[in-house]
């Protein structure tokens, strides 16, 4: 089975964060680092990639690009109830 990327993070956190959505889809993953693993990823402009087996690729990308297209969930502040009196 070929692993193929189907997105790549400028940083380990990034990549993590897409590998467990897709995960939690049910879509095997795995990370694969470019470069060394000594030196922080963004100081040298390495990528972390998410890799899918090649039959889960576009599904993988679908996902991944309408999560990012999504828009932020509304939060509503919470007023304090008034009390009679």
């Amino acid at each position: 089975m070929s692993w193929l990327a189907c997105y790549s993070a400028p940083t380990p956190p990034e990549a993590h964060l897409v590998k467990g959505f897709l995960e939690g889809r049910g879509v095997p993953c795995l990370l694969r680092a470019e470069g060394s693993s000594v030196y922080p990823s963004t100081a040298f402009g390495s990528r972390v990639h998410v890799l899918v087996p090649e039959h889960w690729l576009r599904v993988a990308k679908k996902m991944v690009e309408r999560r990012r297209r999504a828009r932020p969930a509304r939060v509503v502040p919470i007023r304090p109830r008034r009390h009679a009196g």
